[in-house]
């Protein structure tokens, strides 16, 4: 998944595009606990990458969530 993938999704979740950028970290994108549960939820059922809600959590910028779902989105 590339940022500007990435960014589409978490702009469905409802942050603002102006706070996504790959330095912004988890609280200035707007990415709270339940949002990042949410996000964890939709990369699995939706997008087939099943990244662990313990690793989004200690991810702290945009651009770590990436790599993250990078790395996990050749495992099934």
């Amino acid at each position: 998944m590339t940022f500007d993938e990435l960014k589409t999704l978490l702009v469905s979740l409802g942050l603002d595009p102006a706070d996504i950028t790959p330095d912004s970290t988890r609280e200035e994108a707007g990415l709270d606990s339940l949002l990042l549960t949410e996000l964890a939820l939709v990369l699995r059922k939706e997008q087939g990458v099943p990244v662990p809600e313990e690793e989004l959590y200690a991810a702290t910028t945009v651009a770590a969530i990436e790599g993250l779902v990078s790395r996990y989105a050749g495992v099934a």
